[in-house]
């Protein structure tokens, strides 16, 4: 949709109202309206020369980051002096009080730390909405702003699996990386540990997937060509630490692999939670780890 649609005007927050202009000033840019009457709120048209959107960039999928895109199509100057995001698919908002220019014609990412997910929302009513404070003082509220990308169902799904996860074990990658073979036959040795937190519930690790970066090695038990570490383990609070190896290769050594690399190192792990529907979640890894990784793509790759 629309990112402008169902724009609202609204008198400055307190925040807003330090500012040297009046709310009650439309905004060329967003509207085209006049203040109601009484001083309150007025509903403006959807506008066609600015619009609103949710992006997250490929280096920020490992973290809770993303970024408000705005496109300002007019021939005036936005600047924006404060945001906030919440929304259906929130438990919470985030604000953010900097003041980014947008000028005629452009484009500007706004970089922003989403607030927590609302894991009692169904994936169909997920929705962000912003605010925008402006430097004149005036307020507009964005509601369902545009996701082409679908990062709202991505983020909701991996976020509340996690949530899911996280009651029934305690799931990471260790610290170090054991190395078999040297030069060209090496392999990385992942150890993978599921530590039960005791609480009701069952967990089954399904399967780790590879990344653009790293694959399962070959050997008796894998083809060459497989995609994933099947896992096949179950952890309750009646199964004490568990512990998986994985061995792993490159999944390619041109020069650009590394030197260019965001997300070779977030393999998605597939688990199942209390018998319910298979869901994906980022395997966590410490950053020695990841580095580890790759520094033995780099020894395998020469």
């Amino acid at each position: 949709m629309d990112a402008g649609r169902n724009a609202r005007r609204s008198r400055p927050s307190r925040r807003a109202g330090l500012l040297s202009a009046s709310s009650l000033l439309c905004i060329a840019i967003l509207v085209g309206c006049a203040p109601a009457p009484d001083g309150g709120s007025t509903t403006t048209a959807v506008p066609t020369d600015a619009t609103v959107g949710l992006r997250q960039n490929r280096d920020q999928y490992a973290g809770r980051s993303a970024i408000i895109r705005v496109e300002n199509g007019s021939d005036d100057d936005l600047v924006i002096v404060g945001l906030e995001l919440s929304g259906s698919a929130f438990d919470g908002t985030t604000d953010r009080d900097r003041t980014s220019a947008v000028p005629a014609g452009q484009t500007k990412d706004l970089a922003v730390e989403l607030p927590p997910p609302d894991c009692d929302t169904a994936t169909s009513d997920l929705q962000a909405d912003i605010v925008l404070h402006l430097q004149d003082g005036a307020v507009v509220t964005i509601e369902a702003v545009e996701d082409p990308t679908e990062v709202l169902p991505r983020l909701h799904g991996a976020e509340c699996t996690v949530v899911g996860v996280e009651r029934i074990a305690s799931i990471t990658g260790e610290s170090s990386v054991r190395l078999e073979g040297s030069g060209p036959s090496t392999v990385a040795v992942l150890t993978i540990t599921a530590t039960p937190t005791g609480r009701p519930g069952r967990l089954d690790l399904v399967e780790l997937r590879s990344t653009v970066l790293l694959k399962p090695a070959p050997d008796a038990s894998m083809p060459t060509d497989a995609s994933a570490w099947p896992l096949d383990r179950t952890v309750d609070a009646t199964s004490g630490p568990q512990s998986i190896d994985v061995r792993i290769v490159p999944t390619r050594c041109d020069p650009h692999a590394l030197a260019e690399d965001k997300v070779g190192t977030l393999f998605p792990l597939v688990v199942r939670i209390d018998g319910g529907p298979v869901s994906v979640m980022t395997l966590p890894l410490p950053p020695a780890t990841a580095t580890a990784l790759k520094d033995a793509v780099r020894i395998r790759c020469g």
